[in-house]
């Protein structure tokens, strides 16, 4: 699976052909140490998981480069015990706060992972772990593909530690205690074509992402915002359907620095999200179609600031709400539609 540039990935990322099985693991087996009993060798590996239930008692590691974990379709379930303070699935180096090396070549697909109950977002024993059910850790190269990911403690698909090169494709990701999608740190994303709903927090979050194509996706009926983008630069956003969304389809803002006792926040210096794209986009039943959030830290006034490009081919019915543009300057940009041949 080499690294491909994102901008080249087709709507239909990596249609080739499965590769055979190299090894099967059957319900009630140990996935951990199936996983760590795969051939040493440097050709790529698939462990393909029969139909069933694999109840986890805590957290799966996948740290060997060029692994493919199968499921068998939605009815096969990772599900971990309840109050169980862990990820499902950690692709990357979990052990320290900062990943000592690079994971690559991974893909998880075909399968449902199911969080449990459990009282905190991060692990007690490994604060910097978020309880998610996919958390990747400084990957290069690696595919999230027709997953059923719900009631995870955190978001349920988290990238970060400085992930490179992911197509997160097809899945299906609802009900988790905060958001569905997260990426941090991450550069040359394609989401494509999910459906991302009922989540308590935002359908996706972004703390710095660039570069990268968030399209023909459906975010739904999530309990603050579509996508909340914050840092997040030379992105575009194309194709996706906003629907039902609490306070808006599209949060821009700051990286936060400072939250204060009253509830209001502080930004970074310079860290409002600019330079995106948003173009035929659908909003349906969300309060607005954009909101914003800056302060005199992170705002759209900055030397060198590149505001937002809102496409006149966006359709809605509600308008965006910019926050005091006289202030803190104009973040996104309008634009006509681009005209079509005849």
């Amino acid at each position: 699976m080499p690294l491909i540039a994102v901008a080249a990935l087709p709507h239909q990322a990596h249609a080739a052909e499965p590769a055979a099985c190299t090894a099967r693991v059957a319900p009630g087996q140990d996935l951990q140490q199936a996983i760590d009993a795969l051939p040493e060798t440097d050709q790529a590996v698939t462990l393909c998981l029969d139909k069933g239930e694999f109840p986890l008692k805590g957290l799966v590691s996948i740290q060997r480069d060029k692994l493919t974990l199968r499921g068998s379709g939605k009815q096969t379930v990772l599900r971990m015990r309840d109050g169980v303070q862990q990820p499902l699935l950690v692709i990357g180096d979990y052990l320290h706060q900062v990943p000592e090396r690079v994971i690559q070549h991974v893909a998880v697909e075909d399968l449902s992972l199911v969080g449990g109950q459990a009282d905190n977002e991060f692990m007690p024993e490994r604060p910097y772990l978020s309880n998610s059910a996919v958390v990747v850790r400084k990957g290069r190269d690696i595919r999230l593909s027709r997953l059923s990911a719900s009631h995870c403690r955190s978001a349920c698909l988290l990238t970060e530690q400085d992930t490179r090169g992911v197509v997160i494709d097809h899945n299906d990701v609802s009900g988790a205690a905060w958001d569905g999608v997260s990426f941090n740190s991450t550069s040359q994303v394609l989401l494509v074509d999910n459906e991302i709903h009922d989540n308590v927090a935002a359908g996706m979050t972004a703390e710095h992402i660039t570069d990268s194509q968030i399209r023909d996706n459906r975010f739904i009926d999530n309990g603050s915002q579509g996508i909340y983008l914050s840092n997040s630069t030379g992105n575009q956003f194309s194709g996706n359907t906003f629907t039902g969304n609490h306070l808006a389809g599209v949060f821009l803002t700051c990286a936060i620095r400072y939250r204060n006792a009253d509830g209001s926040t502080q930004c970074w210096d310079n860290s409002m999200s600019q330079d995106n794209v948003f173009a035929a986009n659908r909003f349906d039943r969300n309060p607005h179609t954009y909101t914003i959030g800056v302060d005199n830290a992170a705002n759209c006034r900055s030397d060198g600031f590149k505001p937002n490009l809102w496409r006149g081919d966006n359709q809605a019915t509600v308008s965006g709400v910019d926050l005091d543009p006289q202030r803190y300057g104009d973040c996104v940009r309008h634009e006509p539609a681009p005209a079509t041949s005849s």
